[in-house]
């Protein structure tokens, strides 16, 4: 009888084991020991960054010489970048994910998840984390860490960053073209030598400046002719706009046939520039409004109000912004006193 009432103590005790491995997320269960130091309070420390995604889709960030680079190809985008390092900062745990939920968040971000591998200056790993969807009311984000000592948390939490209420997954994105830095040049203080405006349909207007720094300025016609006597402070002004030069984006949604009809075509104008590090050339064309664009949208001729086309070194073409580069769009006459 005896042993007939600890065999069944014996199964009784197994088949609870059994029942609770079952129905819990035991860390035992899992791939290491619950993790919960997200954060990297010495950003200067990354030196690269991996964003993936379950489609295949990834994106590298790695610092450079003074710069972060894309893919090893473009100039990564400088705001996109800082707001990564914050968040990798500034990230806290807003609450745990109840054990009770554990399982069915797990299961959710097992389709979903964005994978963010941050590697040091040496090329080591430091974290990885597996940052998930929103929760219900946009005011946290489900993430899980990995670190290369213990492995892969054993329990999601629900994150949020100092200073911040939103969504945190919005910022590791996956579009190579979101990514590049649309900065063309910059010359803060304006340490450059000559600039070039060509206007291809209507010449007249085309001038040229050779700038020695201070009021150490000449302005010359189209064909080299010198201006002997112009405008110092307007056209210094003028150029005060070459501070910074960039673009919007790189999303046209052109097919290749209609970018190279577009690069084939005379540019409306185009700007040469010498500086130390050599020549540059930016072109720009007139873009046709949508077809269901009225108003605002469009001028009487069809154009778009708010973009143009453009390009750097003849490289891709992207999107531009008129209110933006109107402001280099002048003749040569507004530089000249009337009297």
């Amino acid at each position: 009888m005896k042993r007939i009432t600890l065999l069944l103590l014996v199964v009784a005790i197994v088949g609870g084991i059994a029942f609770y491995l079952s129905t819990s997320n035991d860390p035992f269960r899992s791939e290491g020991i619950e993790q919960s130091d997200f954060a990297i309070p010495d950003t200067a420390s990354i030196g690269k960054i991996l964003i993936a995604d379950r489609s295949g889709r990834i994106v590298i960030v790695s610092r450079g010489d003074g710069r972060w680079m894309l893919n090893g190809k473009y100039p990564a985008r400088e705001d996109a970048i800082t707001t990564l390092l914050r968040t990798f900062k500034n990230i806290y745990i807003q609450r745990p994910v109840p054990r009770e939920a554990q399982e069915q968040v797990n299961t959710v971000m097992a389709s979903s998840t964005k994978k963010v591998e941050i590697y040091d200056l040496d090329d080591e790993l430091i974290k990885t984390w597996y940052v998930g969807h929103a929760t219900m009311d946009k005011k946290g984000t489900y993430m899980l860490l990995e670190t290369p000592k213990n492995g892969k948390s054993s329990a999601p939490f629900i994150m949020d960053m100092k200073g911040f209420i939103g969504m945190l997954n919005t910022r590791f994105f996956l579009d190579e073209n979101e990514w590049r830095s649309t900065l063309l040049l910059a010359y803060p203080e304006m340490n450059l030598d000559k600039i070039e405006v060509d206007y291809p349909t209507d010449e007249v207007s085309s001038f040229k400046v050779e700038y020695g720094g201070g009021n150490e300025i000449k302005l010359f016609t189209a064909d080299d002719t010198p201006v002997a006597v112009f405008d110092t402070t307007t056209l210094k002004d003028y150029m005060l706009n070459y501070k910074k030069m960039a673009f919007e984006n790189y999303r046209t949604e052109l097919s290749v046939v209609q970018i190279d009809s577009i690069k084939s075509s005379d540019p409306f104008q185009i700007i040469r520039i010498a500086d130390a590090s050599g020549n540059h050339e930016i072109k720009l064309w007139v873009k046709k409004a949508p077809a269901f664009a009225q108003g605002e949208k469009a001028d009487s001729l069809g154009l778009d109000r708010e973009r143009i086309y453009g390009t750097y070194n003849d490289e891709e073409l992207a999107l531009a912004q008129r209110f933006v580069w109107d402001k280099f769009r002048a003749p040569i006459g507004a530089f000249i006193s009337k009297e």
